[in-house]
């Protein structure tokens, strides 16, 4: 249970306790969002380039296009920086009163007709340590239309019944109450790995380009590098699609993307 924190006030710990995921307004400025604008392009260039970090594809209408980029820490000097000091990381300590470490990042394109994932907990991808925390960026907006998150209350019952692919069960979506999320850039959405959440297609003709970053209590230990080691040898063991003929974009089959055709 969250009591107060520096930096929150009472309504947003009361939210926090209540539904397990908080948006923060006015988080970044537009000078530092013109800069995460063209990092993610960078990331993106990467991707066609055989340039660094972890690229994940999808098959869409129009044809292959960027799913995820993710593993760019370490290779991007901005990006780095931003992940790791300044304001994400601070409303991360906000929430669990300590300081936080990196324990991985992502950019999820949404490209038009890009897919979504299916109802999930995060707890049921992350290892290490039982609990993180993590932060949605938007770069562009966040809308019904395009393919926001949904999230529902439920995060203080913990793990929730889940499928073998590690999507919720029938039962539990339907026992849910979920609401969209509709975001602007600027603003942030922080949520534990115990929030049920969602997304559906993106619907329009411009992207949903979200940065994802997750972190946990820094005095549980560093395991970015682990996480990372872990899921290449899984995807190199396992192929780059699951037996549901799913894309493998994450280590839980809930992305509900096809994938590339040859």
């Amino acid at each position: 249970m969250l009591t107060s924190r520096e930096g929150l006030c009472d309504e947003e710990v009361s939210k926090w306790n209540r539904d397990g995921w908080l948006v923060v307004d006015d988080a970044i400025d537009d000078p530092t969002l013109d800069m995460l604008r063209h990092a993610v392009e960078e990331l993106a260039s990467w991707a066609t380039a055989d340039g660094p970090g972890l690229h994940h594809f999808e098959q869409t209408p129009s044809g292959p296009t960027l799913a995820r980029s993710e593993r760019f820490a370490d290779e991007h000097g901005w990006l780095g920086s931003f992940v790791r000091s300044g304001v994400v990381p601070d409303v991360v300590a906000a929430v669990l009163a300590e300081p936080a470490a990196l324990f991985k990042e992502k950019v999820n394109y949404k490209l038009p007709s890009g897919a979504g994932f299916a109802a999930h907990q995060d707890a049921a991808a992350y290892r290490f340590v039982d609990h993180h925390i993590s932060v949605m960026v938007p770069i562009d907006p966040a809308t019904v239309d395009n393919g926001c998150l949904w999230f529902a209350r439920g995060h203080g019952a913990g793990k929730l019944d889940t499928d073998e692919r590690g999507r919720l069960t029938d039962d539990v979506i339907a026992s849910l109450d979920w609401e969209p999320v509709e975001v602007e850039p600027g603003q942030l959405v922080a949520f534990d790995s115990y929030a049920p959440h969602r997304s559906e297609t993106n619907q329009t003709d411009m992207p949903r380009r979200t940065l994802y970053l997750t972190y946990n209590a820094a005095n549980l230990g560093d395991f970015r590098d682990q996480y990372y080691t872990d899921k290449d040898a899984e995807f190199a063991a396992a192929g780059s699609t699951f037996a549901s003929g799913g894309v493998r974009i994450s280590i839980s089959d809930d992305f509900l993307g096809r994938p590339v055709e040859p």
